[in-house]
């Protein structure tokens, strides 16, 4: 993981968010158990195809690393095998892949984009999206209190602005030196 307050790493702030968004949809998309096991595939040393465009053994090949890792059950395995490339059209949608040229439209071939790595190395690091909050929904917390604290800091200071500017101070109000002049300390200089 990158230093906090790096590039990097609010990027992979906000493609953690998207996937505990899109973790908390998977019961109506059927698909992410699939897409999720391609992305952990390719976050993983296993991809060492970076910049080239993957078909659906390469997703054959994610899903059976997965359910042979016990990411995913071998039933859903089974189940997503006949949908290796309805997975691979999907990687784009989710903005994890780039889509490639494929002279057969059954055969559809996808890049998994920086993005797509990205999104895997947080499923690894967070245990699937199981242990999530030292490392990501810790700073999510910290930079809504930050932006808090920064908003009632330009609220105080925006009020006495406008006091200054539309409350008149009279002398009673002006500051008054409670140590007149003729107090001296031991060395004869005034305070």
């Amino acid at each position: 993981m990158n230093l906090p307050f790096s590039p990097t790493f609010f990027r992979k702030i906000d493609i953690f968010q998207q996937l505990k968004e899109f973790e908390s949809q998977k019961d109506k998309k059927h698909l992410w158990e699939g897409v999720k096991a391609l992305l952990i595939w390719g976050g993983s040393e296993h991809h060492q195809h970076l910049g080239s465009f993957l078909g659906p053994n390469h997703v054959k090949d994610a899903l059976a690393y997965c359910a042979k890792e016990n990411i995913i059950t071998e039933e859903e395995r089974k189940r997503l095998v006949v949908s290796c490339p309805h997975i691979l059209e999907s990687l784009p949608v989710y903005g994890f892949g780039d889509q490639g040229p494929s002279p057969d439209p059954k055969q559809p071939s996808v890049k998994i984009n920086r993005n797509g790595v990205l999104a895997g190395r947080i499923l690894v690091e967070t245990n699937f999206l199981e242990n999530t909050w030292w490392r990501y929904e810790i700073w999510i917390v910290v930079w809504w209190l930050i932006l808090a604290m920064a908003a009632i800091i330009l609220i105080s200071q925006t009020i006495v602005a406008a006091k200054s500017i539309f409350v008149p101070t009279t002398p009673t109000q002006e500051k008054v030196n409670i140590f007149p002049r003729t107090f001296r300390n031991h060395r004869g200089f005034d305070f």
